[in-house]
């Protein structure tokens, strides 16, 4: 387990089982084994928006589109960013900005940078006391804390109806006065053909990496699979269906068959809502379904997520987008 594992590092640095349990208890509510796997943060809801419909990547049409996999990023200018609570009183903010190049007119690209972030908090030093395995211990008055930032770099390229996608990471985990950093690729590509909307993607492929609770550092890389309906448009509601399947090493796979509506007022206002229904081959803490919404007016929107993770409470997800114009239709 990360907590026997970390057990280990406390004795050498004086670290908090706080810290310990935090950091086992949010990588379970992930779905990732805790003795296996690191880096928590690249396994979460990098969008609020994806967030509601079960984190599915053809949800995240804004700016945060670069952390699953580029091939969706939008060909506006815009910016996201979203924040909020993780199990374990953990916080979870992201920050993208996509930006196309304008000089390729026949094939357009855009360029993307963004940063997650994963906070811990900080809790009491105690010194364990190898007696009892280094479980209990004194308290020093001082205090340590955890948290994991990747920084992602990448590029999309259209071409009629193919679009293609890359991404560099740097992630960086630091736990009390330790810490590992490691480089990772990621690619997707898709097609759409009459509406239909198909995208394959492979994230985080990595070598191991140094860590600071372990010899190597095994980044929870992913693969995604997802296909989307076209649009149905009825007097001023829009509808469309969404099925994704992914698996990210050592955490089994996550089936999720989701759906997103919109309705525009005369007012101008684009009101939306999401929800999704999602299976797990392996024990987790979280629900199988999560829901969300927007409200979205001329260049801004405002997005919200909810899911349950049963004992440990529920997560909500908040999001504001800005695009230098409004998108042509609610679900591209």
């Amino acid at each position: 387990m990360l907590e026997d594992t970390l057990s280990v590092m406390m004795r050498r640095h004086h670290l908090r089982l706080a810290i310990a349990g935090a950091l086992g208890a949010s990588t379970l509510g992930a779905g990732v084994l805790p003795a296996q796997s690191s880096m928590v943060v690249l396994t979460l809801p990098a969008s609020a928006r994806a967030a509601g419909g079960g984190d599915v990547s053809p949800l995240a049409t804004d700016a945060s589109a670069l952390f699953y996999g580029t091939q969706r990023l939008p060909r506006e200018r815009t910016a996201t960013v979203s924040a909020g609570t993780w199990i374990g009183d953990a916080q979870l903010a992201t920050l993208a900005l996509a930006m196309p190049l304008r000089w390729q007119r026949r094939a357009p690209s855009v360029l993307a940078v963004g940063v997650q972030s994963l906070d811990y908090g900080s809790a009491d030093e105690i010194v364990p006391d190898p007696l009892t395995g280094g479980r209990r211990g004194t308290a020093t008055g001082n205090s340590v804390g955890g948290n994991e930032l990747a920084l992602t770099a990448g590029l999309k390229q259209q071409f009629a109806l193919l679009r293609f996608g890359m991404a560099l990471t740097y992630m960086r985990q630091q736990v009390a006065d330790l810490s590992a950093s490691a480089l990772t690729f990621s690619t997707a590509n898709g097609i759409t053909v009459r509406g239909w909307d198909a995208d394959l993607s492979v994230q985080h492929v990595s070598s191991p990496a140094r860590n600071p609770a372990r010899r190597t550092l095994t980044i929870p890389s992913t693969l995604r699979g997802n296909l989307a309906t076209p649009v149905w448009a009825l007097a001023r509601m829009r509808w469309r269906g969404i099925a994704e399947w992914r698996r990210a090493n050592h955490a089994g796979s996550t089936a999720v068959v989701g759906a997103e509506g919109s309705y525009t007022t005369s007012a101008g206002w684009e009101l939306q809502v999401r929800g999704a229904a999602l299976s797990y081959s392996d024990e987790t803490a979280r629900a199988p379904w999560s829901a969300g919404g927007s409200a979205a007016r001329g260049a801004w929107s405002l997005d919200y997520a909810y899911q349950g993770f049963g004992a440990f409470g529920a997560v909500h997800r908040m999001g504001v987008t800005w695009r230098s114009r409004s998108p042509r239709n609610p679900s591209r």
